[in-house]
């Protein structure tokens, strides 16, 4: 494999014109471009990143942070939108780079190695992610997007998931099969994803007029944690204890779900006879519990892959205002619900 040197001598052209070609940059004749490309390929030649940062002023490299908690509890769904970053990656030659965070940041401190040594060229925040991270990022100038969050207050190129739609469109769904205390159970009642689950949930019971006799209020378990099978399991106990006509329950996300449902199964109540239950993400285990789950899948690569393209635009134009992409989601039925 050639140098950019080689490239040149064996095209005829100088060093100049070999990296505008590289770098799709300035005017090239069509002959010599395709001269140019023609020896590149001949001498199959693959320019360095750090020679291409130098041409450009870029790294080719994108950070992908997730808090901790989050990697931990429900690293199934935000695995599959890095995975979707990293396929639109692919296409443009790009790193996705991945690092977690604590939740007390301190940017003295706990500075993610790819940002201390200036080794990407902006960042991806998925989930819920320290402010003052946040605030860093956008201090440090840095292209940022941020995933399945908002900051209230704040206006930042954010990639949001149609978490209200879904959440009534699973709880209409429930309402129109019969079932008419229909319980909610979350954690991280602050994130506003799960503010948007719940606001879904109460408009749906609302619009099927099964508001009032404690409704939604007697029916309804959250908490100010992050949302786990533990969570799923102690909202639906306190529930069914309090409200022994409960017949339906949507859960703010699949792994509070599951942990609900193995609560109700260890009662020996039957799902979804006595008791149906939805969840939200669709991650791969809830079409393999048992019974399989009902839910509201998120099209989480496509998360990914938009959240990819953002970042890139951000990252050309820096000056355009930012913008708030929201992705789709629909209702997967199995048999839970």
């Amino acid at each position: 494999m050639g140098t950019i040197k080689d490239i040149a001598q064996k095209a005829e052209v100088s060093i100049s014109t070999v990296s505008l070609v590289l770098n799709n940059k300035g005017y090239v004749g069509e002959e010599t471009r395709k001269k140019v490309q023609q020896a590149i390929q001949d001498m199959n030649y693959k320019p360095s990143r750090s020679a291409r940062k130098l041409a450009t002023g870029k790294t080719g490299n994108i950070g992908f942070i997730i808090w901790e908690g989050h990697f931990y509890d429900v690293e199934m769904f935000y695995s599959q939108i890095f995975l979707g970053m990293e396929y639109a990656a692919r296409k443009t030659d790009s790193y996705v780079i991945l690092t977690t965070v604590k939740e007390e940041f301190d940017p003295k401190k706990e500075v993610p190695r790819f940002l201390k040594y200036n080794d990407v060229d902006g960042v991806a925040l998925a989930g819920r992610v320290p402010h003052t991270l946040v605030e860093y990022l956008d201090r440090q100038r840095i292209p940022i997007v941020l995933i399945d969050y908002a900051i209230p207050g704040k206006n930042y190129n954010c990639i949001q998931i149609d978490n209200y739609h879904g959440a009534y469109q699973a709880v209409d769904h429930l309402a129109k099969t019969g079932k008419k205390r229909i319980g909610f159970v979350g954690g991280t009642y602050f994130h506003p994803s799960i503010k948007e689950r719940y606001r879904g949930y109460r408009d749906a019971l609302e619009a099927n007029n099964l508001i009032g006799n404690g409704m939604p209020e007697e029916y309804t378990f959250v908490e100010n944690v992050e949302t786990s099978p533990l969570i799923g399991e102690k909202g639906i106990s306190v529930l069914l204890d309090r409200n022994t006509d409960l017949d339906a329950v949507f859960c703010c996300n699949d792994p509070t779900a599951m942990g609900a449902m193995k609560e109700i199964q260890k009662r020996k109540i039957k799902i979804p006879d006595e008791i149906a239950i939805v969840g939200f993400d669709d991650i791969p285990t809830s079409g393999f519990c048992m019974p399989r789950l009902t839910t509201v899948s998120v099209p989480k690569l496509a998360l990914g892959k938009e959240a990819f393209n953002l970042l890139n635009e951000v990252i050309d134009q820096p000056s355009e205002p930012p913008q708030v992409r929201t992705i789709g989601t629909f209702l997967v039925k199995r048999e839970s619900a």
